[in-house]
């Protein structure tokens, strides 16, 4: 093998800075726009992203929410992400503490449980 087999990319591969995905649309597949990708959670033990703290837009007259959306969840889609829920699924549903981001594995299993995903880490 050459130095430039080891270096080369392959195609099918895609990298994105973190700070490109901060500021990101979610959509939901009716291409209803959610909220914005607020911050990115990397586990730096398994140097995953282990899930994004997503802003739901302020919709139907209820105050903004901070919400856990595991990154297996989304499909990244011309610069935006789509998460295959409705829209009125956050009505209800529980958000995170809009001063509290960071959630530890218990919590974190329930949030990929919510979204029928095997954690990354039982992988």
């Amino acid at each position: 093998m050459g130095v430039a087999e080891e270096t080369q990319v392959p195609r099918h591969m895609t990298f994105v800075p973190a700070n490109e995905i901060k500021g990101s649309k979610i959509l939901t597949i009716k291409d209803e726009e959610l909220g914005k990708i607020k911050e990115v959670m990397i586990d730096t033990e398994r140097g995953r992203i282990a899930y994004v703290v997503f802003a739901c837009d302020c919709f139907l007259g209820m105050k903004c929410k901070f919400f856990a959306i595991p990154w297996g969840a989304l499909q990244a889609s011309r610069g935006d992400y789509i998460l295959k829920v409705e829209k009125e699924a956050f009505k209800t549903a529980e958000g995170l503490d809009k001063d509290v981001w960071t959630l530890n594995h218990n919590d974190l299993a329930k949030v990929y449980e919510q979204y029928n995903l095997q954690p990354y880490w039982e992988i």
